[in-house]
């Protein structure tokens, strides 16, 4: 009886999706084929990788950009099943490329992570290493085991959606493959954490919680679409894992508050970008529903739906004919001229949109007109929805190669590994919460060697 109920409630929620995506403002109908939709997202590639400097950045952009440019290189590779761009983001080159030494990176990184992550030890205690001020050991009822300080600062009272996002979905993929009970414990204890203390009334996650005495258990009520992506990634990686009904479930309520959610959209469901990367986490997490979650079908029809409503203005209305140059709005018109973080933000949608199903969408008719292509035929059969898919994760080798050499002084005491190598700068940089454990001078011999 408790299953049937389960199951019950699930249908309704679903069925709630379904009345909430069906506007006829919003253009979900898919007419671009796959060969087409990976000729763009390669172009677009092409594009931005040729305007980064000898430094390996965006002249206009910070380190957070690049590093989500290289990321993006990475899980190009995995969605067409080639190596356009081997080596560019250690992590993620693990899933595309099956070389153990990055997965070494991950599981390194993991442990830094782990050291700005409350355990039931530091709860227990009232204090965790490198902070200066007491924890409590619950908040809202619930145990603050599982969430993940803003940064290492010893005065950062912050537990942040991102960070423990982050950790979350990092801690989930090396639990899916290394089948070590480390990390799906890990990963477990964050979901729940975020769960428990940073969803509102709506089921939208939060932006922090403070620990520090003052204000204790106080909850900053500002949302982005950054912290719910990374949940809906984590929970979508988590319930492959395990198949639990609970965990299916909870991500169902997360979906039905996050896709018609008008906090980060207009009327036709395009998220407002202007700028900044939550757009980009978030298709990022609705990928890996798509790709995973194959079992419910019409769930995952309504989040193709909703990646189909970002695709079609991006290709619209966001480019210039023949440039491959994206714009920071998608509502048109087209810009000319480059930008590292508009045409970052327009990858995360042609890449999302690469896995896509053939058959066309039932929405209604489209408000928007993206140019012509040819009808979809099939599935995109390179998606690699298995071991570590659709992977979105905190290592951005970039990001960190950079705020490494920034601060390399400051960190020279630390050491994470066996060889004595510096530890990183722990912190959240535009939107990357970044921890890497090798010395800048070894991640940019490793960059070079792939240039």
């Amino acid at each position: 009886m408790a299953l049937f109920l389960s199951l019950v409630g699930l249908l309704l929620r679903v069925g709630q999706v379904a009345s909430q995506l069906d506007s006829p403002s919003w253009n979900s109908t898919m007419t671009t084929s796959p060969t087409e939709i990976v000729r763009l997202a390669g172009a677009a590639l092409d594009v931005a990788v040729n305007r980064l400097d000898a430094d390996g950045l965006f002249d206009d952009a910070g380190y957070g950009i690049a590093g989500n440019l290289y990321s993006q290189m990475a899980e190009f590779d995995i969605a067409t099943n080639q190596t356009k761009s081997f080596g560019h983001a250690a992590v993620k080159a693990y899933t595309a490329y099956n070389n153990r030494e990055f997965l070494q990176y991950a599981v390194d990184s993991w442990w830094f992570g782990r050291s700005q992550t409350l355990s039931q030890s530091d709860v227990s205690v009232g204090k965790i290493p490198g902070k200066n001020f007491s924890i409590p050991n619950v908040c809202q009822n619930a145990t603050m085991v599982g969430g993940v300080f803003l940064s290492d600062k010893p005065a950062e009272s912050r537990i942040a959606g991102t960070a423990t996002g982050y950790f979350l979905v990092l801690s989930a993929l090396l639990a899916e493959a290394t089948s070590d009970p480390l990390y799906l414990q890990a990963a477990n204890e964050s979901a729940d954490f975020i769960h428990s203390h940073l969803f509102n009334a709506r089921n939208i996650v939060q932006d922090y919680i403070f620990t520090d005495s003052d204000r204790a258990c106080e909850v900053q009520t500002s949302v982005d679409p950054t912290s719910s992506g990374l949940m809906i990634e984590g929970l979508s990686i988590l319930a492959s894992i395990t198949n639990s009904t609970s965990t299916r479930n909870l991500l169902t309520d997360l979906l039905m508050a996050v896709i018609p959610n008008p906090a980060w959209q207009g009327d036709n469901g395009v998220v407002s970008v202007q700028g900044e990367m939550g757009g980009l986490m978030l298709l990022r997490g609705l990928a890996t529903v798509y790709t995973r979650w194959s079992t419910n079908t019409t769930l995952r029809k309504y989040v193709g739906d909703y990646i189909a409503v970002q695709f079609n203005p991006v290709t619209a209305l966001a480019t210039a004919s023949g440039t491959n140059i994206y714009g920071t709005s998608w509502k048109g018109p087209p810009n000319t001229s480059f930008s590292g973080t508009s045409q970052t933000l327009a990858l995360g949608s042609l890449i999302s949109a690469i896995g896509l199903d053939a058959a066309p969408s039932s929405s209604p008719a489209p408000s928007l007109s993206p140019a012509p292509a040819p009808q979809r035929n099939h599935r995109s059969s390179a998606i690699l929805g298995g071991t570590l898919g659709g992977l979105a994760i905190l290592v951005l080798i970039l990001t960190v190669v950079w705020l490494m050499r920034l601060r390399h002084h400051r960190n020279s005491k630390a050491s994470l590994t066996a060889k004595g190598v510096p530890k990183p700068f722990l912190g959240f940089v535009s939107f990357s919460f970044s921890f890497w454990p090798i010395s800048w001078r070894e991640a940019q011999d490793f960059i070079t060697a792939f240039r």
